[in-house]
């Protein structure tokens, strides 16, 4: 992804084409006829197929859908968190492999291929989508608890000859705009308009894209909208005029709720050598915060913790911290030093200048005096972190608020 920065009437956001493309593995998925009228019995070797769809990524992917048409139909559903596809294939002349990608409740990526497979072959076919229609989202984060008190807000796209209004809806910490389906080819004037309870505008945003299909999901993600001012101007009798003025956020040195441990990794399969202990936070603030004097470990015990090396984190992003050595990217060795995490049960702290911003216990199960711990694999079982659900941050310290799932460091997800 590579983020296009653009700034309006001091006004930051952040604009990113999604051109990611997602690898659609092969396996063993069994096609049979089935006409017993005419059939000998007879062995034919069948053929592995590998399927590689190529489409720009999207939020909110629906499913993936993959007919292949030749000796056999084969018609195959796969869920959005679901990549991987597993095909064994009759010898033909002709397949017909064509793919579709729903997102947001609609087709919005297509494409097809047409390929010769032979007895006993292995195959490797790269079905290239192209969009057919675009999709905008507007992510923004509100903060833990909404202090800018936004209650509602509208998103409204134009063009030289039709208009589009979509309202806002609340996801976890973040507002959410979310278009339908828009032709491409066009350029959309974007309006961005938040409200508090009293109806008064507290950030607009002003912008303009084209939609393609090289580039047909803008992604607009509004960093921060702390410190907004507002003005009332009476431009004429009966008509009134507002004017939002966007200030920078604050910077400030965080206190107790501003930063929460999101995930936490211990039970590492040590002959997997792409995994490594780490632990993630999250910035829940509307601010840049100060990591100035602050560690983390497995002990309230400051000195025996590890300091925390970069100088401040910025509102809504996530940090990483994993432990040093090769097995960790050097972008999460974000540590001094770091302090081996027991595997089925322990303690991590978040400190900063003396003061516990956050903590947790995590065990395989409870204990007579934990009753309530963040579930953690046990030392027989490996692979899986430990995930906070960002909804439920209020109530962290509940088992029920987190689950079990494969890594995802430096991703703000969760394993539902």
């Amino acid at each position: 992804m590579s983020p296009k920065k653009k700034q309006k009437a001091g006004a930051k956001a952040i604009f990113s084409a999604l051109t990611a493309a997602t690898l659609i593995a092969a396996g063993s998925l069994t096609a049979c006829s089935n006409d017993s009228s005419s059939s000998k019995p007879q062995t034919i070797e069948m053929s592995k197929v590998s399927v590689e769809l190529a489409y720009t990524a999207t939020p909110r992917l629906d499913s993936i859908v993959l007919d292949c048409i030749g000796a056999d139909t084969l018609h195959i559903v796969q869920d959005s968190k679901d990549s991987s596809f597993e095909l064994d294939l009759f010898p033909h002349d002709r397949w017909v492999l064509s793919a579709k990608l729903y997102a947001n409740g609609g087709l919005m990526q297509e494409g097809e291929i047409v390929t010769k497979i032979e007895a006993g072959s292995s195959v490797d076919v790269t079905i290239p989508l192209h969009a057919i229609v675009g999709f905008v989202y507007v992510e923004i984060p509100l903060g833990f608890g909404n202090p800018s008190g936004v209650a509602s807000g509208t998103l409204t796209l134009a063009t030289d000859d039709t208009s589009y209004s979509y309202k806002m809806t609340i996801d976890g910490v973040n507002a959410v705009f979310s278009s339908g389906m828009l032709p491409l080819g066009k350029t959309y004037e974007l309006s961005l308009l938040l409200k508090d309870n009293a109806g008064k505008t507290i950030y607009s945003l002003q912008d303009s894209f084209l939609l393609t299909e090289d580039s047909p999901v803008p992604d607009f993600a509004v960093k921060s909208i702390r410190s907004k001012v507002q003005l009332a101007v009476s431009a004429a009798d009966e008509v009134n005029k507002e004017l939002s003025l966007r200030l920078p956020g604050h910077f400030r040195y965080p206190t107790s709720g501003d930063i929460v441990v999101t995930e936490v990794f211990t039970a590492v399969n040590t002959k997997d050598s792409a995994q490594y202990e780490f632990v993630e936070l999250y910035n829940g603030s509307l601010d840049t915060l100060s990591l100035e004097g602050c560690t983390i470990g497995t002990t309230s015990v400051a000195s025996s913790s590890c300091a925390i090396v970069p100088a401040r984190i910025n509102p809504g992003d996530v940090l990483v911290l994993g432990e040093l050595g090769e097995r960790t990217p050097e972008a999460y060795r974000n540590t001094e030093k770091w302090k081996a995490l027991g595997n089925s049960k322990g303690s991590i702290v978040l400190q900063c200048m003396g003061a516990v911003l956050d903590s947790l216990y995590y065990a395989d199960k409870p204990d007579s005096l934990h009753l309530e711990v963040i579930p953690a694999m046990g030392s027989s079982k490996y692979g899986q972190s430990s995930q906070l659900n960002i909804r439920k941050w209020q109530k962290r310290d509940r088992a029920d608020s987190w689950c079990l799932s494969e890594p995802t460091p430096g991703k703000l997800d969760y394993c539902e």
